[in-house]
């Protein structure tokens, strides 16, 4: 599960889908329960709708500048507009994420499990535990603390597993993740610009030091690069953003 993580939080998206109760404060006070989140929920099938919009459990939603753009290498050779960028993100992540990770069960103790494969083409799926552990603030927000230490416990290159350490170091204060229902049988999790731009600002700093050892591919680090070198330049001309993840019971 190594490669899928470190691209995760390279890429700032949604450490939640793993957990665990390593949260000291968990254990010396009693735990504030959100029961509408409770459960097991699945990742939804990607596909589109009537209208031809993508569908799935990715969700990202931008608002800003219409002179906003990106280029994204092997994808978006020239400048494209990012309002339109946006949208075309889920269709490709929808199914990658789908053929990773099954569900999420969070429990009433603050504890997450998620059923996931190492590889997408592998045929048993696996449970993750003691990655992270989740505070409920009130009913439409949670904090998320992640476990660093499990994280980079097997990552083998001292240079990166030190760099991933200060990065995720960085939130040990917890990660505030936004809850809402679109639907009876739904939960939405996502982030907001008031979280993603100091984190953009961090990743640009660091992103040129990324080594390729453990990564696919060399030109995996090269697209990273490439993408994130862009980011602080997107968000001066973003008013809205939410990167986040619809589950369904």
């Amino acid at each position: 599960m190594k490669k899928f993580i470190y691209l995760m939080a390279m890429v700032c998206t949604l450490g939640f889908f793993t957990a665990c109760s390593s949260d000291d404060d968990n254990d010396e006070k009693e735990f504030v329960r959100n029961e509408k989140i409770e459960g097991t929920w699945k990742v939804q099938e990607a596909g589109f709708d009537a209208n031809g919009n993508s569908t799935g459990s990715v969700v990202l939603k931008w608002e800003g500048s219409n002179d906003a753009t990106i280029t994204i290498p092997g994808f978006i050779d020239a400048p494209y507009p990012v309002k339109d960028a946006i949208k075309m993100a889920p269709m490709l992540l929808n199914t990658q994420l789908r053929s990773v990770l099954q569900d999420v069960t969070f429990n009433e103790k603050g504890q997450i499990s998620a059923t996931y494969k190492e590889e997408s083409d592998d045929k048993d799926w696996k449970v993750a535990n003691d990655y992270a552990s989740y505070q409920v603030v009130n009913e439409n927000m949670i904090t998320l603390f992640l476990n660093t230490t499990k994280i980079t416990e097997d990552i083998d290159d001292a240079q990166e597993k030190a760099m991933i350490t200060n990065m995720l170091d960085q939130f040990k204060t917890g990660i505030p993740v936004h809850v809402s229902y679109p639907a009876t049988n739904k939960v939405y999790f996502y982030v907001d610009k008031d979280f993603v731009a100091p984190i953009i600002a961090m990743l640009y700093a660091q992103v040129n030091k990324i080594p390729p050892t453990g990564m696919d591919k060399e030109d995996l680090a090269r697209f990273l690069k490439s993408v994130v070198n862009q980011l602080p330049a997107i968000m001066e001309k973003t008013t809205k953003f939410e990167a986040g993840i619809e589950l369904i019971k």
